[in-house]
């Protein structure tokens, strides 16, 4: 029931987060497009910053989940992730539930941030475009290469809310044209239509999945 959810997860969080550089952005003349790639290629610095430049160099659990929290709230619109990927349950969910969703989703992510941080070293990232998808909405896309070539190089999409008066936030990643934040929706409502509608399945679904990544139960690539 959750190898998926694990998956998609993965990819859009640790994958994310794996970009190690970045090639130069092209020359745009909407403030807030200019904002998203910077966006971006600060979210890189700081990935680069964070791992280092060897294994020897590598932080420890507790340095990788601290510094994942920071990325998490820094570079992402959080609370609307969390919110769309809990699709329409989300409406009818009380405060508790809500409140102990998003714990646990969060919980998920430092999860496979831990494990897999030196997995990051292993993946390229090289800019090729970015558009913009009217004024609330822009787009940074590029490739994605595993240099060890266990895994195929993939275009991936960044979507950044840029609504006029709130900071840019990355709120989803596309990979080779796949939404990871659609599909993460589609799991957790397969999830909660399974269990006759509860949400609260959906929430120890999440909280067993970050239990068993901690426990090395799951491998998290899939």
């Amino acid at each position: 029931m959750i190898r998926r959810i694990k998956h998609s997860v993965f990819i859009f969080a640790v994958m994310t987060l794996a970009l190690v550089s970045i090639g130069p952005r092209h020359a745009l003349a909407n403030d807030r497009i200019d904002e998203g790639v910077t966006l971006v290629n600060n979210l890189v610095d700081r990935i680069q910053t964070v791992i280092g430049d060897s294994p020897d160099q590598a932080p420890d659990q507790d340095q990788v989940r601290a510094e994942t929290n920071a990325i998490i709230d820094e570079f992402f619109d959080f609370d609307l992730v969390a919110r769309f990927a809990a699709g329409q349950a989300w409406r009818s969910a009380s405060p508790s539930e809500k409140s102990d969703y998003k714990t646990a989703f969060r919980r998920v992510l430092l999860a496979l941030a831990e494990t897999q941080f030196e997995y990051f070293r292993r993946i390229e990232y090289t800019h090729q475009d970015a558009i913009s998808k009217g004024p609330k909405l822009m787009i940074v896309s590029g490739m994605v290469q595993d240099k060890t070539g266990e895994f195929p190089d993939a275009v991936i999409s960044w979507r950044i809310s840029t609504k006029a008066g709130k900071p840019v936030r990355i709120i989803d990643l596309e990979v080779e044209n796949i939404s990871m934040l659609i599909t993460q929706q589609q799991e957790n409502t397969a999830i909660i239509r399974q269990n006759g509608g509860s949400f609260q399945a959906l929430i120890d679904a999440l909280n067993q999945q970050a239990d068993d990544i901690a426990a090395g139960k799951t491998p998290a690539n899939g």
